[in-house]
């Protein structure tokens, strides 16, 4: 392709850098382009999606033109703040299946436009390579002033006591709120329309707390302020150097990832396993189980996530602990974390979240670049080990057993030709998620079906359709009467993964059930009746048209012509599943158990 950019601006005030581009290249097909800027140092890198402002192709020329623009903290790109070094930038382009790294800068046409003036960087091009020079005599002296005890201390005395005043101001900002409730004050951004008065006036004196002093009142920012007052006491106590916690909030039991490598790690008698599995937010968690956290997360030597875990990055764990994220998905399709940067909803460039982790696994070297930003950390922190909940699909002892179980659960099932509808919810998250009854009705879907096979029932008859909604949809799906022996909803069925071992079709659209399912060879179809506004809202890493493994249809029609037909595009199943996945052994868990193990023995170098 060989592209080429063209810097219209680059520009640093104040430490804030403002980068526009135009990237140009051919290509003779025009695809959704995917954008990410790499800031490195000498011992770490962060990857930064960079936000397209515009794309365009000219079909005669076959010419690519892709404008981008952003805006970057420079003092919040790296974790270690206390490191001085020169920082270097390139760009990352996913276009269709090709990742392009190395691109020509075109200096003669690029512009400059910074100011030197307090700047801690100086911009140059260096090898084909955008640079921002250290300034270390000033870094070094901001470091020196920030790391001062005085310094420290003000900063310690001014929160306490902005703390203090607005405590006292309650009441001030209770009246405020009281008057904003009968029309004559100015109501907060987050006044709640409608009968909850009471609940309105505490959410407009949040408002005027955190405006006056950062502060938040309530029973979440009340219990993380106990338990960090608790930790300055249980971080004295010694790391166990042979303990291993298993810490969620999602989960009550040890089940996905976590559950193989317990069964690995539970034999091993030189080893202390705790957990700490509370499916609680942090606002419900009582004194006893607040205090058995910070007492865990300070003696424990590697502590374990599956999940985005929240709570664990209020502390900056003590040194020699390593925070490692076993993450529950598979591959990389949907947008998450730091990804999302710019999204509704999404985290700030500067959170905490995910950033703290020391390691992450994955089950393919191609798709590392995505959890590397999705977290916000670098490259070499990123581990190829596999997924151990996949090992299940290798093991054919495992894979008997469950479909004996499914059968005897569910007899209705044998010597039929198994649908398996598991689309994602829509929806902002666990409070709001559902799925449109209206996009697939049973019934319509039966009645479609029967119109097509009008001259057999055969196909009809030999089919039954499982609905395994996501679970965070609530509302179970209404399936008529006379469809009772074809329909069965197992949504609440724990693990959609044993599913998959009986299904001959899976119906899905947006759910990362996909990479399973390719391992098992299943034939996919993707109901996307939504896929312009789901994109434009979730966002993929990968052009979503050429991603998927199977056929994509837009409405129920077409997706029942398409299951008559047997029209599935199964060819694309293979070179799917061979991008995502590095190793087909089953070995997946001893080699997260094995790299844990070294950890806890000072023996692993990621270098």
């Amino acid at each position: 392709m060989n592209p080429k950019i063209q810097i219209d601006e680059l520009s640093i005030l104040d430490n804030i850098l403002n980068l526009s581009l135009k990237i140009e290249f051919k290509s003779p097909t025009e695809y959704n382009p995917y954008l990410e800027i790499i800031f490195s140092n000498s011992i770490e890198n962060r990857r930064i999606p960079f936000k397209i402002r515009g794309f365009f192709r000219d079909n005669i020329s076959n010419n690519c033109f892709i404008l981008a623009s952003e805006t970057f903290e420079i003092n919040h790109i790296f974790w270690n703040k206390d490191f001085i070094d020169d920082i270097n930038i390139s760009i990352s382009l996913i276009y269709g299946n090709d990742f392009i790294e190395e691109f020509l800068i075109d200096k003669t046409n690029s512009n400059f436009n910074f100011t030197l003036k307090d700047n801690d960087y100086d911009p140059k091009i260096e090898n084909n390579l955008l640079k921002l020079e250290a300034r270390k005599d000033i870094l070094k002296k901001k470091l020196n002033n920030r790391n001062k005890f005085t310094y420290k201390s003000i900063s310690f005395l001014e929160s306490f006591f902005l703390f203090i005043l607005s405590i006292l101001a309650f009441p001030i900002f209770f009246l405020d709120g009281f008057l904003a409730s009968k029309g004559l004050k100015n109501k907060s951004p987050f006044y709640l329309k409608g009968r909850n008065t009471f609940k309105s006036i505490l959410l407009h004196i949040n408002w005027k707390t955190l405006n006056f002093s950062g502060f938040i009142y309530g029973k979440r920012s009340f219990k993380i302020a106990i338990m960090k007052f608790l930790y300055i006491f249980f971080r004295t106590k010694k790391i166990k150097e042979n303990k291993i916690l298993f810490l969620s909030e999602r989960r009550n039991d040890l089940s996905g990832n976590f559950e193989f490598i317990f069964d690995i790690f539970k034999t091993n008698d030189k080893l202390e396993i705790s957990k700490f599995l509370i499916d609680k937010k942090i606002k419900d968690l009582s004194f006893s189980e607040m205090i058995t956290f910070v007492n865990s997360i300070s003696t424990s030597k590697i502590i374990l996530l599956d999940d985005f875990y929240p709570n664990i990055h209020n502390f900056k764990l003590k040194k020699g602990i390593k925070l490692f994220q076993l993450w529950h998905a598979v591959g990389a399709f949907k947008t998450f974390g730091f990804s999302r940067l710019g999204k509704f909803g999404a985290a700030n460039q500067d959170s905490p979240n995910h950033r703290s982790y020391d390691y992450a696994i994955v089950s393919s070297k191609n798709i590392k670049r995505f959890y590397s930003e999705g977290f916000g950390i670098s490259d070499e922190k990123v581990i190829v080990t596999g997924i151990p909940r996949t090992d299940i699909f290798f093991d054919e002892e495992y894979g008997e057993k469950i479909i004996n179980k499914i059968y005897r659960e569910h007899p209705i099932l044998k010597n039929k030709k198994v649908i398996l509808f598991a689309p994602t919810f829509r929806g902002e998250g666990k409070d709001d998620a559902y799925y449109p009854k209206d996009k697939f009705n049973i019934e319509t879907f039966f009645d479609l079906l029967g119109d097509i096979d009008k001259d057999e029932d055969d196909y009809l008859s030999n089919c039954i359709l499982i609905v395994k909604h996501h679970p965070f949809i609530k509302e179970k799906m209404n399936i008529p009467k006379k469809y009772k022996d074809q329909v069965l909803d197992l949504s609440r069925y724990t693990e959609i993964n044993d599913l998959l071992f009986i299904t001959d079709l899976l119906i899905t659209d947006y759910s990362s059930v996909i990479f399973e399912a390719s391992i098992l060879n299943i034939p996919m179809l993707f109901y996307s009746y939504d896929l312009e506004e789901y994109s434009k809202d979730r966002g993929f890493y990968f052009d979503y048209r050429i991603f998927v493994p199977g056929k994509i249809v837009f409405n129920l029609k077409d997706l029942v012509k398409a299951i008559y037909h047997n029209d599935f595009e199964t060819f694309k199943v293979q070179k799917f599943k061979n991008m995502f996945f590095n190793d087909f052994d089953g070995k997946s868990s001893h080699r997260v158990a094995n790299l844990i193990l070294k950890l806890l023995n000072n023996e692993f170098n990621n270098k």
